[in-house]
């Protein structure tokens, strides 16, 4: 599974996860604020906000097999998936966004594609940190996923 192949493969897992807003497939930039709210401004619940998620691959390592496993070497891909929700104290939407996080790290873990072709020690997702970030001028709930993917080389 290349590299490209993988972050295909997320994209679609990310776009399963109901009311996860737009999903972008790579990092996308906004100096502006039109253009920022263009690229992550969604609707749910008939409510226009910021909400999205962007997958950015950070490179591989390659190793060499593990005692007890075959003579293949791996590739293990690292990607970072970042998400974002427009910060709305009065909606409890530090809740939310936590909530979300977690069914996007659920829908990758349970995604058979991705752990079938990763190897057992390479679990999917294997962090998550939350944080608030200002993103394009706009206070946001910020979560990083790390993911890691090993294809057989």
């Amino acid at each position: 599974m290349t590299q490209a192949t993988i972050r295909t493969r997320i994209k679609t897992v990310l776009d399963t996860v109901s009311n996860k807003g737009k999903t972008h497939d790579y990092l996308r930039w906004a100096v502006k604020q039109s253009d920022f709210e263009t690229l992550f401004s969604t609707t749910i619940s008939t409510v226009v906000q910021i909400r999205g998620w962007q997958i950015a691959y950070r490179g591989f390592r390659q190793e060499e097999p593990h005692i007890g496993r075959t003579a293949d070497q791996y590739r293990v891909h690292r990607f970072e998936i970042h998400g974002y929700l427009r910060l709305d104290d009065s909606t409890s939407s530090e809740k939310t966004f936590a909530a979300l996080a977690e069914s996007v790290c659920n829908a990758l873990d349970a995604d058979t594609t991705l752990n079938e072709e990763s190897l057992s020690l390479y679990r999917n997702p294997t962090q998550l940190i939350i944080d608030e970030r200002l993103f394009a001028g706009v206070l946001c709930h910020h979560g990083v996923i790390d993911l890691e993917v090993a294809e057989t080389i």
